[in-house]
This record gives C-alpha cells, sequence and structure tokens, in this order.
C-alpha cells in the first residue's frame, strides 16, 4: 500500500497576479525559466476589462480569470448596458430596415468607445484596483494560496491585493520581482524550446479558468 511519504512530493508553486497586461512579456520569461525547471506556475488575471490587447502567456501557465466577477460588479454592468449592449443591440436590429440606422450604428459605436477612454476609464482606473483586491480575496481560497511558495506581483495595480496576501497567510513569499534567483539552482528536468510571445496570436489563447 502506497503511504504519503511514498509519494513524490508537490512541484514548487507561484502564484502571479496581474490586473493589467503591461507585464505579461516579463511574465512569459519568468514562467519558461519556471518550467524547464518543474515549478508549477499560476496566473491570476483580471482579464475583464482593457486585456483585449494582451499577448498570449506561457503555455506553461494554469491562467485564473476574475473577468466574470468583475464584470457583474452593479456599475460596471450598468453602465456597459445601458451605454454600450443596450443602443448597439437596438441599432444593429434596425439595421436595413430604418433609413439611416446604418450611420447611427457607426456614429454610436464611436461615441461609445470614446465614452470608454475618455469618461469611463477615468472614473473607474483609479477604483479598479481596489474593486478586484476585494473581488480577488473572495475566490483565492480556490487555489490554497496561503500553501503556494511566492506570489509575485509585477502589476503595480495588484500591489494591494499582494498586500493582503502578505498579511492573512505566512507561508507565502510576497514579492514584486519576477526574476528566478531563487529557482536559479534548480536543475533543468524540462528542457523546453523558448516561447515566443508575438509569434503566437490571440486567437491561438485557450480559455482560461474562471475564478
Amino acid at each position: 500500500m502506497t503511504t504519503a511519504t511514498d509519494l513524490p512530493p508537490l512541484p514548487e508553486r507561484v502564484v502571479i497576479l496581474l490586473f493589467g497586461n503591461g507585464a505579461v512579456k516579463r511574465t512569459n520569461d519568468y514562467a519558461y525559466q519556471m518550467a524547464r525547471r518543474g515549478v508549477r506556475v499560476q496566473a491570476v488575471v483580471a482579464d475583464g476589462q482593457g486585456w483585449r490587447r494582451a499577448p498570449s502567456l506561457h503555455p506553461s501557465v494554469e491562467v485564473y480569470s476574475l473577468a466574470g466577477p468583475e464584470n457583474r460588479q452593479p456599475l460596471l454592468w450598468l453602465y456597459e448596458t445601458l451605454v454600450e449592449r443596450a443602443p448597439a443591440a437596438v441599432l444593429r436590429r434596425l439595421d436595413g430596415k430604418v433609413p439611416g440606422a446604418g450611420f447611427a450604428r457607426r456614429a454610436h459605436r464611436k461615441a461609445a468607445g470614446f465614452c470608454r477612454r475618455n469618461l469611463f476609464w477615468k472614473v473607474y482606473r483609479p477604483l479598479r484596483h481596489q474593486a478586484l483586491r476585494a473581488i480577488a480575496l473572495r475566490r483565492l481560497g480556490r487555489l490554497d494560496i496561503g500553501d503556494a511558495d511566492h506570489v509575485v506581483c509585477p502589476d503595480p495595480a495588484a500591489v494591494p491585493l499582494a498586500w493582503s496576501i502578505a498579511k492573512r497567510h505566512p507561508r507565502p513569499v510576497v514579492t514584486r520581482a519576477l526574476h528566478y534567483g531563487p529557482y536559479r539552482s534548480h536543475p533543468v528536468t524540462a528542457p523546453i524550446e523558448p516561447w515566443d510571445t508575438d509569434l503566437h496570436g490571440k486567437e491561438d489563447r485557450p480559455p482560461y479558468q474562471p475564478l
């Protein structure tokens, strides 16, 4: 009979916090070095807003998404419904049936884009990191975040969440540095080839796991 002492140890685990896409390429370089050394890498991403242009994450990374709960926030849902989705749906149905509906549809698309860039983001961006912090803290238990070895926060917007994790969980080393120094001495167990983000389009990105 196999006992607990006979089982191989679980791989060391790193959790990366990404609320924006500015650190994705650095994260991929880091994940590549981790994957070669058999270290398990998970990423918590806030892909509900402003993530469309994000490069694909390294295929070795287990990606968990906060998009669903972020987009269900009452004020955010109300804004998108009243300003973007509902008018677009009405104009789409009228297109080809009512004179000028096509022009109105294009005008609405431009106006909605202008409002999102110049009004919505100016109000929401300063508040987003705290809203996401509260959302993530209610869900990170599903990842057993307290048993991770490292929590890495390369994204300034995720710093409040990282601080909360450090206060609540003594085990993981919480850091902002994406460097593999603590794992440099680990032997390379999987000599995988480097992975170029620029060569992999967003259409190749597998679906994220909802958190």
